[in-house]
């Protein structure tokens, strides 16, 4: 085969095909939309219209809808026949009701914790919460709130019960956001690490009801500080 044979066969290569960008998913959108807003940026009332959300994440309209579907069952947003879908005002009412149903599964959820932790998981749910005391030791806000949410995880996380631990994901994934627009000051990072060990100090020892008792007492001083922050906005709103 003569040169310009090879050359035009090298020629006739078929190209690489361009990779083809992934469009965000609807999980992917829900979370954008939640941190939205919890950080104020879309307000209670304001219409969330599907085809302006696939526009502005790059996405198709079917995970656009489906992420405010994911959105309606957190209780942030309300889809009504022919009005379309709108941000749910989060108030005082709300946040109590998701508090009441957070006690009752948390009770049940760290008492299954006590009866079944292996010491390798008692010593890895105490590693967690020395990480929490290390950040509120150096008044870091991002790492306490990174180290607090892997405490609590680690417990939901080894629960056989998938049903309640959807529903405390569910209210977790808009409690935290909310946290990051509000965070917690140093006198109540203190408090919590200090809840913190009462529960670990429970589960150590084997005492079911104690640790039920210090993770009750330790969401309804959460909810406390969550209330006061949503009753500020309220009033500030007011002025």
């Amino acid at each position: 085969m003569d040169q310009i044979a090879k050359n035009s066969q090298a020629t006739l290569k078929p190209r690489p095909k361009a990779k083809k960008v992934r469009e965000p998913g609807y999980s992917r959108i829900a979370h954008l939309i939640r941190e939205e807003i919890f950080g104020g940026r879309v307000k209670a009332g304001d219409r969330l219209k599907v085809s302006d959300i696939a526009k502005r994440y790059g996405t198709s309209t079917n995970p656009a809808r489906e992420a405010l579907q994911v959105l309606e069952g957190e209780g942030l947003v309300t889809i009504m026949p022919n009005r379309g879908a709108s941000v749910r005002e989060i108030n005082e009412d709300m946040l109590q009701n998701v508090f009441d149903l957070k006690i009752i599964l948390w009770a049940y959820i760290v008492k299954s914790f006590v009866e079944s932790a292996t010491p390798d998981e008692i010593a890895e749910l105490r590693r967690h919460q020395e990480q929490c005391e290390e950040a509120v030791h150096k008044g870091d806000y991002a790492a306490y709130h990174k180290a607090n949410v892997a405490f609590h995880d680690f417990i939901v996380d080894h629960h056989f019960n998938s049903e309640a631990v959807a529903i405390i994901r569910k209210h977790d994934r808009w409690l935290q956001a909310l946290s990051k627009s509000d965070p917690l000051n140093l006198a109540q990072m203190r408090r919590s690490i200090a809840e913190h060990w009462r529960i670990v100090e429970a589960v150590e020892n084997g005492e079911t009801e104690e640790a039920a008792r210090a993770i009750e007492e330790h969401l309804m001083n959460t909810q406390t500080a969550f209330q006061d922050r949503l009753r500020r906005k309220r009033l500030k709103k007011a002025d």
